[in-house]
């Protein structure tokens, strides 16, 4: 009686540990809203993704990089001759590709030219590791815009279709992720520190201010006065940013997994979240955003990327990409 007792009490305790330590999270199942409209095979993990009108850019890590048209479905190409293939960023007036290969003797940027997306030729390689993330941009005076982020570093550079020129570094106290800018500032997402926001208008790149955010700022995205931000192991954060020295947390929410990307379209929201899957939210109001949908990680697989273009969800997992659909009556 004694022996029985003492094993009730222990499955006792291990209930109330177990409860109290257990997530607030989203639900696990589908509502049925999100809807898998296609899929997209890789070789490797599906790392990053570009998306245009009528493209879809693949970075497959270990199996390279694929094109493909996601308004036909069809496949331009795949390029095998990679360590990793980690971030990739297309300028299509330009027809130039970059894609980051990590590891491996060719470790750096890699520049390819997609006159023909079924045969890419490559131009040439800037050499740098541990580059976090990109954004490039045609520039008035006809060259290329590079801006990325590396270990505590911010980079700015251009490239002309010869040559590349780095124009200035600014360190930080630690270690950078992703980022978005406007005209005159950068949102970065400065893990355990939060989001950082900067003066790109100055040469100095001075730090306005730093907000600390509940988890680990992996990923940012800027509309209008508000910063959306992957929080890692507490989900996503909004922060009002209409006053540039004072942004305030307006709202936060976990997820299951860890909330790795995010992006957002008019009134929506998806994340990426790791073991989690992909999470849709509705921010018609937001300062109260409201669950729509998940796909978890056993549909889709553990998900890197997600992209939100034009009503379509893009989302980079393990297993490949998927394009998703919703319909919200």
């Amino acid at each position: 009686m004694f022996k029985m007792n003492k094993i009730i009490f222990i499955i006792y305790i291990v209930i109330i540990i177990v409860t109290s330590c257990a997530k607030s999270t989203e639900p696990v199942s589908s509502e049925d809203i999100l809807k898998i409209d296609m899929f997209y095979s890789t070789i490797g993990y599906a790392r990053d993704i570009f998306v245009s009108d009528s493209l879809l850019y693949i970075a497959e890590d270990q199996g390279g990089f694929s094109i493909y048209n996601h308004a036909t479905n069809t496949q331009y190409c795949r390029f095998t001759e990679f360590e990793n293939a980690r971030l990739i960023s297309a300028v299509e007036e330009d027809s130039i590709l970059f894609v980051y290969d990590r590891y491996g003797e060719f470790a750096g940027l890699r520049v390819f030219d997609i006159s023909d997306l079924t045969v890419p030729q490559e131009d040439m390689l800037v050499t740098g590791r541990n580059i976090e993330a990109i954004k490039t941009y045609k520039n008035d005076n006809g060259t290329i815009e590079i801006l990325a982020t590396f270990e505590n570093e911010y980079g700015y550079g251009e490239y002309n279709g010869t040559y590349w020129y780095t124009f200035f570094y600014r360190y930080f106290p630690n270690y950078l992720v992703g980022f978005d800018i406007d005209s005159c500032y950068i949102y970065i997402g400065g893990e355990q520190l939060g989001l950082y926001i900067v003066d790109r208008t100055a040469t100095a790149l001075n730090i306005l201010s730093i907000t600390d955010t509940p988890g680990e700022a992996l990923d940012v995205k800027l509309v209008n006065n508000y910063v959306f931000i992957a929080d890692k192991q507490e989900g996503f954060s909004i922060i009002d940013v209409s006053d540039i020295n004072n942004p305030e947390i307006i709202f936060q929410k976990d997820t299951s997994g860890w909330a790795q990307s995010i992006d957002v379209e008019g009134n929506y929201l998806v994340i990426g979240s790791g073991g989690g899957g992909v999470y849709l939210y509705d921010i018609s109001d937001v300062q109260s955003p409201q669950f729509v949908d998940r796909l978890d990680d056993a549909i889709i697989g553990y998900t890197y990327k997600v992209k939100i273009w034009n009503g379509e969800i893009f989302a980079a997992t393990k297993k490949g990409v998927y394009k998703l659909s919703f319909e919200i009556e």
